[in-house]
């Protein structure tokens, strides 16, 4: 039960945490006056938390079907 369900909610819950994060710091996604693509680095913060969401939720469900069938 804890690596099908426990830990990928966990990674899920941490990069929601971590995109709500990097919105605060950098004062949201759509800046104004502020080419997106001049700072690679913040990009590839939002993919690192994207990459979290994502398979925290694909393993989620994968676990919650493992349960279930």
């Amino acid at each position: 039960m804890i690596e099908n369900i426990l830990l990928p909610l966990a990674v899920l819950i941490v990069g929601l945490i971590y995109s709500k994060w990097l919105c605060k710091i950098n004062n949201g996604f759509f800046r104004k006056n502020v080419d997106l693509f001049s700072n690679s680095k913040d990009l590839q913060g939002w993919f690192a938390a994207l990459v979290l969401i994502v398979t925290g939720f694909i393993f989620l469900l994968k676990g919650i079907f493992n349960y279930t069938s």
